[in-house]
């Protein structure tokens, strides 16, 4: 878990990336839990952890999708049965992390999410996502 200092220093926050930009987090299956408050599928809170390479949260960023003309589902290619969810960048920096652009050459979308993800902060991040994609038996 990398501490608030050691993510502004490695994953500096990005001022052009806006509060309002809509980040995308791809859900594996296996993190699909079945709330019994609505009867809906949410994503559980170990899909908001670090890499298990100790690297940051990855995310997508929706802008950089639409304004290549994409749509947000292209993330998902070679992850079947993947779910997809979405959540504003101000409100994540609200939770002490960063947010920090990482484009790789298979996707310029690519971004970081540094910052300590405690089980509680993980929770949080559950309750103020919205599923893009959501389960296919959802």
């Amino acid at each position: 878990m990398a501490s608030p200092e050691e993510c502004r220093r490695q994953f500096p926050d990005d001022p052009r990336i806006g509060d309002e930009v809509r980040l995308l987090r791809r859900i594996p299956p296996w993190h699909f839990v079945r709330d019994d408050n609505d009867g809906r599928f949410r994503p559980s809170s170990a899909a908001f952890e670090d890499d298990r390479d100790g690297d940051p949260m990855s995310v997508y960023r929706r802008d950089v999708i639409e304004d290549e003309g994409g749509e947000p589902g292209r993330v998902l290619a070679n992850h079947e049965g993947f779910g997809l969810v979405s959540i504003s960048a101000g409100p994540v920096r609200s939770r002490d992390q960063t947010v920090h652009a990482d484009p790789v050459p298979e996707e310029p979308s690519h971004a970081k999410v540094c910052g300590p993800k405690p089980r509680s902060t993980r929770r949080w991040f559950v309750r103020h996502t919205e599923w893009v994609v959501a389960p296919p038996y959802a």
